[in-house]
């Protein structure tokens, strides 16, 4: 394989290598040319310095490209009065980005209003500064402007997806590459050395090559996983799942298969127990089935189907009967119309990443009694790891009044590892509290004794709902109900905070599976389930 890539490379890098040597060979004549081109040396300087930050420090940010752009533009006003401008910029984008957000405006809107409003602050610099010759005011470049507004209105939609402490790490990441990278690109000697050494140009992208392909541990990852540390090679990190299961085993012509409304599909065909759909609302002309369903349900769920971290998702009861049934939103008297309106916003992609969506409206799931009776209300799931259709491992999601009843574990719900053979709890983890709990924070119910009824059947439904997704490695989400086990979805990028949960490493496993896929890859789905079991007894060795 490795030999392959380096094959496939070498037409990329010999005519690179060509460049390269023409250059060095005219040095004499280019070398002006070069130094009067530096911006471009500073570039590949800095995007470089950006992966390293992300991927080996593992310090988190608002992508590669704006923070480049950012930097670039604050080369010409200086550090401080740059980064002032910008970040007031910022600010001024992100308020109005969250003004707009509670008026439900789609995504693409939102930001053509935001980067309009900007727009129109930036001319006000601009003339005050030209009246009064202020040249700060003067100093507005266009593309880092415009990367601002996208910023702060993306700032504003993950803190509505994930919360503001995690998306606030985010940003002061992002203010921290800027800094960094800003005070690297404006070392002269270094860029002026670059410039004139073809070889280290050449030496930057074999530089990006290594990194990408043999870094591992992120420095970041030694405080993540710091209980994990003494087995610390069975650590699957952030890199190597990326590199080494979801790029090489998830391949993207599998992803438009795997939205919500897709993957309910196959479940439904292939009698995989999930909640039951009413409807997938794809255009407006199809809101109208709503009416169908508010007349015959007591109760239903809407939500779109690429939503994130619980964002769009209505749970509707009703009370009374037709033709004057009520409805409620978590107590909350709504009418028809604002339920309409909310799908009509689901379809413009106001809770997606995209300037479009589909909306599913399925039945609401009547949770377990076990479970609300010890834990409180909310969505209790089973998040399971499953590798060539071997369930690897496990761990239950809890929510909590921090997490406002979802069970998403940056917003503040606990993660309970989950025993392999058994069904029964490992390690209580609650990142919001500080690390490993004993006691549910609300109820003061003993975590550790949860044992998970109908083990089999969930391990099984996961490797099936695996299989049907065709993706080879996946995180697949299952609620127990009072019908049974249900498969929620499943995760092509499940990820890593498992490993708390159950106190060990996820890597160790899946190179057992790797190394013995040859003798076990044609075995039934009960068959890989009965030998998971087995290989956990044996401590996966």
């Amino acid at each position: 394989m490795r030999y392959e890539r380096i094959k496939n490379l070498f037409p990329f890098f010999l005519i690179l290598s060509l460049i390269i040597f023409w250059v060095r060979y005219n040095i004499d004549f280019m070398k002006p040319i070069l130094l009067s081109s530096t911006l471009f040396f500073q570039l590949m300087i800095s995007v470089t310095l950006i992966a390293v930050l992300r991927n080996i420090v593992g310090i988190r940010s608002f992508g590669v490209f704006g923070p480049t752009i950012i930097t670039f533009g604050i080369l010409k006003t200086g550090l401080f009065l740059g980064l002032t401008m910008y970040l007031n910029l910022f600010l001024i984008a992100m308020a109005l980005s969250f003004i707009l957000y509670k008026y439900n405006i789609s995504s693409s809107y939102r930001v053509a209003i935001i980067i309009s409003s900007i727009v129109v602050a930036i001319t006000f610099f601009e003339v005050v500064g030209e009246l009064y010759h202020i040249k700060i005011f003067e100093a507005m470049i266009f593309f880092p402007v415009l990367i601002t507004s996208w910023l702060a209105d993306r700032f504003v939609v993950q803190v509505k997806e994930v919360d503001w402490v995690e998306t606030s790490k985010k940003l002061v990441g992002t203010i921290i590459i800027i800094i960094l990278v800003y005070f690297v690109i404006t070392i002269s000697p270094l860029i002026n050395f670059v410039s004139v050494n073809p070889e280290t140009w050449i030496g930057l992208v074999i530089l990006n090559f290594y990194l990408a392909n043999k870094t591992g541990f992120r420095v970041s990852d030694y405080l993540r996983f710091k209980n994990l540390l003494d087995n610390k090679k069975d650590i699957l990190s952030l890199n190597v799942r990326n590199r080494e299961y979801i790029a090489k085993y998830n391949p993207p012509n599998l992803y438009p298969n795997l939205s919500k409304d897709k993957m309910k599909l196959s479940f439904h065909q292939l009698n995989i127990p999930t909640p039951k759909t009413y409807a997938i609302i794809e255009t407006k002309n199809d809101i109208g089935l709503l009416d169908k369903i508010v007349f015959e349900k007591e109760s239903f769920v809407i939500k779109p189907t690429k939503g994130l971290g619980g964002e769009g998702i209505l749970v509707i009861d009703s009370k009374g009967k037709n033709p004057n049934k009520k409805l409620f939103v978590t107590e909350k008297e709504v009418s028809l119309e604002t339920l309409k309106s909310h799908i009509k916003q689901i379809l413009e992609g106001q809770y997606a990443n995209s300037n479009e969506d589909k909306a599913i409206i399925e039945e609401k799931i009547e949770v377990s009694q076990y479970f609300q009776k010890s834990f409180g209300k909310g969505v209790f799931d089973i998040r399971v790891i499953v590798f060539y259709g071997f369930p690897v491992m496990a761990m239950m999601r809890i929510p909590t009044k921090e997490s406002k009843g979802f069970g998403n574990i940056h917003k503040g719900a606990i993660s309970v590892g989950l025993d392999i053979t058994t069904g029964k709890a490992i390690n209580p983890f609650w990142k919001a509290g500080g690390g490993e709990i004993k006691y549910h924070p609300d109820t003061k119910k003993d975590l550790t004794k949860i044992k998970i009824p109908n083990w089999d059947e969930i391990l099984r439904l996961s490797c099936l709902a695996q299989g049907a997704s065709k993706l080879n490695y996946a995180g697949v989400d299952v609620v127990l109900s009072k019908k049974g086990p249900l498969v929620l979805e499943v995760n092509k990028r499940p990820g890593i905070e498992i490993q708390n949960a159950n106190l060990e490493g996820l890597l160790k496993r899946l190179r057992y599976i790797e190394n013995n896929l040859g003798l076990l890859r044609f075995e039934d789905v009960d068959k890989r389930v009965s030998l998971s079991k087995k290989f956990n007894e044996k401590k996966w060795e």
